[in-house]
């Protein structure tokens, strides 16, 4: 019996004739061979059962961080492996040579009739050692070698390596760090984009990749799942295999496109403002439902209730609810003039809706009570009229393409409409307009600050603000002086420099005139003198037989 073997998987593709299901098209396969005998051990079709088409089964996920040349992608390590190991090698030699240069390592002069001694000393302390006769300086003894200090090259050397490596992992906040609390949004998701170029690749490949791993784990589960029982999983799930017997559809729920919480708050800071400046384009409800889920506020839907929840109520009910900051609504069957009087009675009181303490919670949802009330009581007068000329009632509710007699019908009826509104809302008018004006000042002195506190702490910020712009400028002064200064002082320098040099000339030019002046005074005196030796000596030799 053979021991453990080595069996190699190939995940392939061939055209095989054999094959009664393919055929001899091309179709993916599990080929297997034994790494010994380098003979096939296995072959297994690798597409499902009934699949006309052959798709490729995926078995390993590769999660890659950047493709690389061949079948293997390459991670972090293979990119920034040899700058890290050069790190090290460059931090490694500065800390060897800053520990041998702080080694107390010294040199002795050989032969000194000095008995060995051995001498701890203290810091702060004065101590005294043996020296040979005549000594009287004890580095005539013995110095310290001279070991190389730290290279300031390497050092150079770390900072190239650290910004060479910095650039290849550099991510979107360090240049977020750069910018303003000012900035627009747009800018800010420019340099999001552009600061996470690399990192945003690498994300959509793990996103793909997690897509797969999903699309392999709903196969397994469509081939092998058991029914599960109640209480064998954490959530009470009705889990079975025919769940996903359809599961082209799963995804991962994240967004491959955004990688980074500070994408997400600029998306909601875009769709926040957008929705300040159009407020009549987007659901309120829903941006403020973003806003606090992006910024993960829990129980969203205890402090902003859904309307849609809200119970058909009488209207006392309804200005108690309205009261207490609850959400209402109007429906279609309700007596709509006599709930809007309700409202608006309760809003006169002094004791109740136009009591200070209550108005600022009950007036806001008063006015939106009142839209919806006014709108459905002219969807009712309309399918009134409408349906006492048709014989037959007309449903204006229902949400369908009608005929031209139909919409020519309802431009009639609308006429009515008016007039009858005009009849029924005449004292309506200024009570709705009486209670948005309140709504406005309340606002405002919402926005002004009353407490003394509030205001004295704006005002100190705002000076504080600036005294250091008037810092920042005077500082900027006086660099700018320092640096005129400076470029003065070097100037004076050089200028002193060229004199002195010009100086030094002269002065080595006349002592070079003087050396040559004294050389032919010299050579002048020589030659004289050489003439009057001759002259001598002639006259000596003529004055000789003379003589005799």
């Amino acid at each position: 019996v053979d021991s453990i073997r080595r069996v190699f998987h190939i995940y392939t593709w061939l055209e095989l004739e054999d094959d009664k299901y393919c055929k001899g098209e091309r179709a993916p396969y599990i080929l297997m061979i034994d790494e010994l005998s380098r003979q096939v051990v296995g072959l297994y079709r690798n597409w499902e059962n009934g699949d006309n088409t052959y798709t490729k089964l995926d078995w390993l996920i590769e999660f890659k961080f950047i493709p690389w040349r061949g079948a293997y992608a390459i991670g972090l390590p293979h990119l920034i492996g040899g700058l890290s190991a050069a790190l090290t090698g460059a931090l490694r030699a500065l800390l060897d040579a800053a520990h041998i240069n702080n080694a107390p390592t010294m040199l002795k002069i050989k032969g000194a009739k000095i008995s060995g001694q051995s001498t701890q000393i203290e810091p702060t302390q004065v101590a005294e050692i043996e020296g040979a006769p005549g000594v009287d300086d004890v580095r005539k003894i013995a110095m310290p070698v001279p070991f190389n200090p730290p290279s300031p090259i390497l050092f150079q050397l770390l900072g190239w390596l650290t910004q060479a490596a910095k650039g290849v992992v550099t991510t979107s906040e360090e240049k977020i760090a750069d910018i303003t609390s000012n900035a627009p949004v747009g800018t800010t998701q420019a340099l999001i984009e552009q600061g996470a170029a690399v990192f945003s690749s690498i994300h959509a490949r793990l996103h793909d990749s997690q897509r797969r791993v999903l699309r392999v784990l709903g196969r397994i589960n469509r081939w092998y799942l058991e029914d599960q029982t109640f209480g064998e999983i954490v959530e009470d799930l009705n889990v079975e295999k025919e769940d996903f017997e359809k599961n082209s559809d799963i995804v991962p729920v994240s967004d491959p496109h955004i990688f980074a919480e500070t994408q997400r708050y600029a998306q909601i800071q875009t769709l926040a403002a957008r929705a300040a400046a159009n407020p009549d384009l987007y659901n309120r409800l829903a941006v403020e439902k973003r806003i606090l889920k992006q910024i993960k506020l829990p129980e969203i839907n205890e402090v902003l209730p859904d309307p849609a929840d809200v119970k058909d109520m009488n209207p006392a009910l309804e200005n108690v609810a309205m009261t207490l900051g609850k959400p209402v609504g109007a429906f279609p069957m309700q007596d709509h003039l006599a709930h809007i009087q309700i409202h608006l009675d309760y809003f006169k009181d002094p004791m109740y809706g136009s009591n200070p303490i209550i108005a600022p919670i009950f007036v806001p949802g008063l006015l939106e009570h009142l839209k919806q009330h006014l709108t459905l009581w002219y969807l009712n007068h309309m399918d009134s009229y409408a349906s006492a000329a048709l014989d037959r009632p007309f449903n204006v509710l229902k949400v369908e393409p009608i005929m031209r007699e139909a919409q020519q019908l309802l431009a009639a009826a609308g006429q009515h409409v008016h007039q009858d509104s005009m009849e029924q809302f005449a004292g309506v008018q200024g009570m709705m307009q009486k209670a948005l004006q309140m709504l406005q000042q309340m606002r405002q002195n919402t926005q002004q600050p009353q407490d003394p506190n509030v205001q004295a702490l704006v005002q100190t910020q705002m000076a504080e603000t600036q005294r250091k712009a008037i810092k920042d400028q005077a500082d900027v002064q006086l660099d700018a002086k320092r640096l005129d200064e400076d470029a003065a002082q070097k100037a004076r320098e050089l200028q002193a420099k060229i004199l002195m040099n010009t100086e030094n000339n002269l002065t080595d030019e006349r002592m070079k005139a003087a050396e040559l002046t004294q050389d032919a005074q010299r050579l002048q005196s020589e030659q004289v003198q050489t003439v009057l030796e001759a002259q001598n000596q002639l006259q000596s030799q003529l004055g000789g037989p003379t003589n005799g």
